[in-house]
This record gives C-alpha cells, sequence and structure tokens, in this order.
C-alpha cells in the first residue's frame, strides 16, 4: 500500500515541474507578443511623442525586454529538444544561443 502512495507522489510531482515549466514558457510568449506587438503599432507613435524626452531610451528598453522574452519563449523548449540528444546538437545550442544574445547586445548598442 505505501509503494503506491510513493507512486502518486512521485507523479505529481513531476507533472507540477512540468506544467510549471510549460507555464512560464506560456507567459514569456505571451510577455515577447506584447512587447513586440506594441513596438510595432505604438512604437513609431511613442517615438515620435517622446522624441525629445528620451523616448529612445524606452523604446530600447521595450525592445530588449521584447527580445529577451522571446529568446527565453525559444531557449527553454529549445534545450528540452536538445538535452537528450547527442553532444553536437547541444553544441549548436549553444551556439546559436551565444549568437542570439551578442546580436541583441551589438544591436542594441549599434541601434541596429
Amino acid at each position: 500500500m505505501a509503494k503506491k502512495t510513493e507512486n502518486k507522489q512521485q507523479t505529481t510531482q513531476h507533472r507540477r515541474s512540468v506544467f510549471s515549466r510549460v507555464s512560464i514558457v506560456d507567459l514569456l510568449a505571451f510577455l515577447a507578443l506584447a512587447a513586440s506587438a506594441i513596438l510595432l503599432v505604438i512604437g513609431p507613435i511613442l517615438k515620435w511623442a517622446l522624441e525629445n524626452t528620451g523616448g529612445a531610451v524606452v523604446m530600447q528598453a521595450l525592445n530588449l525586454v521584447q527580445q529577451y522574452c522571446v529568446l527565453a519563449a525559444i531557449a527553454i523548449p529549445g534545450w528540452y529538444f536538445v538535452r537528450g540528444k547527442r553532444k553536437a546538437w547541444k553544441i549548436a545550442y549553444f551556439i546559436f544561443l551565444a549568437i542570439y544574445v551578442a546580436g541583441t547586445i551589438l544591436g542594441m548598442t549599434l541601434g541596429i
């Protein structure tokens, strides 16, 4: 009887961790979508309205939040995809991750 209770608890704990990972990815994907929508629709208007008061800083901050939310929303499931694969997949994952991070930093500093 004790074994059935242990198995049930282990299954419940596993489901919670998967659920929390999925809900975090869902939240990050939603935040990336919201930031992208703001940047595409309201961004030019906001930039024009705040042109003399530092609107560029606000736009850069929104852009950075959007890019890193997208990164987290795609990096987490990407890691779960490659973690059971061969070493070459993991190396490629980290190379692409580093390129993305470097690209966002360069984009912010160069204004691209």
